[in-house]
């Protein structure tokens, strides 16, 4: 591989290191092999996929929430999405029990080896797949999710180890790591509605455009939601709609004495739990920190995944919170060196 680094990635150090840190990274990226953690599952490289037009993709409305991603992307200042080379999609399964999609565990970007793994939604040992449209819509939110993991800015340096030297991520986003491991801000509180934490701003904020996306190519293409669960579920989820109502009703399906679906259950409870700790925290931050323009605030949080600065975002913050709102709210004492002075 080439051109080992992502748009917005950067390496810190001497020279001498930083060309020992792109050798390191290109060696990772070269054959990254993270479908391999699956092994019970069939893979095939997304371009592979779409050039055999299986029958569960609807390949008019993928290309259309693709061109939408991208332009929608050019406007945050990320200009490629990742590429479709690096991402393998999970198409069957042995195990009948195996429910794919979104929330499929172990899915998504990895960063180190600059790839993805999706799998198709739905039962994947059955070839009685859903509705493309359903499928496609799955796809498209995870791919312009992982897109945009892989286009926000990082840094890399070395960190001591026991064997040596290691690659430590100290920046993502908005967010920053010491070397030792030490984080800028502390795991919310348990049972808290809200976040002060970056990693779950950050994730939220990547998944609500994501879910954004799918839904403007949803309602283009005139889709009518499914009527039944779990379908019916997905497609809210997938479309950023579902609702503590929509929750509460699927956790009165799990009470003894109705028994759920096997294939699906394990699958909607991941759902439950990723919009309870991410989603709604995220909504509900977002209400708190700009009660009239959370829109604007969402994406002043994009734009400075993506480039790195600071600097629109804390003002933004200090309009609502006074001098050095993103140190104070986010900071944790632990965390020495404040990066932000604004």
């Amino acid at each position: 591989m080439t051109a080992p680094l992502t748009p917005n990635e950067h390496l810190a150090g001497t020279p001498d290191q930083r060309r020992a840190l792109r050798t390191d990274l290109a060696a990772i990226r070269a054959t990254p092999a993270i479908h391999a953690r699956h092994p019970g599952l069939l893979w095939v490289p997304m371009p592979a996929l779409i050039a055999s037009r299986p029958a569960f993709l609807d390949l008019g409305l993928l290309h259309a929430g693709t061109e939408l991603a991208r332009l929608r992307f050019r406007e945050l200042g990320l200009t490629r999405l990742l590429p479709p080379e690096r991402v393998w999609i999970g198409t069957a399964s042995a195990d009948p029990d195996a429910f794919g999609g979104f929330h499929y565990p172990g899915q998504g970007y990895r960063h180190l080896q600059m790839a993805a793994v999706i799998t198709r939604y739905g039962i994947l040992h059955d070839q009685t797949h859903p509705d493309p449209c359903l499928v496609t819509l799955d796809l498209l939110r995870a791919y312009a999710h992982d897109s945009l993991h892989y286009g926000s800015y990082r840094l890399y340096q070395w960190r001591a180890a026991s064997h040596g030297y290691d690659i430590a991520r100290t920046r993502y986003g908005i967010n920053f790591r010491q070397p030792d491991g030490r984080t800028y801000s502390a795991p919310d509180r348990p049972g808290s509605p809200s976040t002060r934490n970056l990693g779950i701003i950050m994730e939220g904020a990547t998944d609500r455009e994501a879910r954004s996306i799918t839904r403007k190519a949803a309602d283009l293409a005139r889709i009518d939601p499914p009527a039944a669960d779990p379908d019916r579920l997905a497609y809210r989820d997938t479309t950023g709609q579902v609702t503590t109502a929509d929750l509460a009703a699927h956790r009165l399906s799990s009470t003894p004495g109705i028994p759920p679906r096997p294939d699906s259950h394990a699958f909607l409870m991941r759902m439950a739990s990723y919009q309870h700790t991410v989603g709604s925290k995220y909504d509900t931050f977002l209400s708190e920190a700009s009660p009239t323009t959370p829109d604007d605030l969402h994406t002043l949080i994009l734009t400075a995944m993506i480039s790195g600065s600071l600097t629109q975002l804390s003002q933004k913050l200090n309009e609502h919170y006074g001098p050095r709102a993103f140190t104070r709210m986010f900071r944790t004492p632990a965390f020495a060196s404040p990066p932000l002075a604004a």
